[in-house]
């Protein structure tokens, strides 16, 4: 160190703060996780849909992550089957505002509109979680759930957002995302 310091004092000053952020960037690692199952895992069929023959309950997974990082105002979720519609993609939950606060949701509330925050338009048209309904026979299809860590506030957006219109939204205010996947067929 006394050689490089001697050669250039900002370099030998540039390598000490990069030794000293490295551990810190570590520590702000932000991860969404279903509480009990590993990732890339099979939805139980309390997830799918209630539809007929969908074969489910239609109760959101329980999920749970740490605090995101300074500066975080509030969190979205959504979740999106990229297989769905013949690989055009089927958004079944966007949700939004949040509190910076909250690091958990229970399974079910998606559904029942209880969630606090705002409802995000799905395939449905509806506000709320729609399970899983993949066609019979397909493989299984993948749903991503992301959750953002973004600069605004709770309030910041209106109610009723399409996956696509929140993302255009959110686009300069995403502090970190995490995401799950899980998997479901019939």
């Amino acid at each position: 160190m006394t050689r490089l310091t001697s050669l250039n004092p900002w370099l030998a000053a540039v390598a000490v703060a990069l030794c000293v952020q490295l551990p810190v960037q570590a520590q702000e690692r932000f991860t969404l996780n279903i509480p009990g199952v590993t990732d890339d895992r099979l939805f139980t069929s309390a997830a799918a849909s209630d539809a007929p023959n969908c074969g489910g309950h239609n109760q959101s997974p329980a999920l749970n992550w740490n605090a995101g990082p300074a500066g975080t105002l509030s969190y979205a979720i959504v979740m999106h089957d990229p297989d769905g519609a013949k690989g055009q993609g089927v958004d079944h939950w966007v949700h939004y505002g949040i509190k910076a606060t909250t690091h958990q949701i229970p399974a079910g509330v998606g559904a029942k509109g209880a969630l606090e925050g705002v409802g995000g338009t799905n395939v449905k048209g509806t506000t709320t979680y729609v399970g899983p309904c993949p066609p019979a026979g397909d493989s299984a299809h993948h749903y991503i759930i992301q959750i953002y860590a973004l600069d605004l506030a709770p309030d910041a957006l209106p109610a009723g957002l399409t996956r696509a219109q929140l993302l255009e939204k959110i686009k300069d205010h995403v502090l970190r995302n995490s995401s799950v996947v899980r998997r479901y067929h019939r």
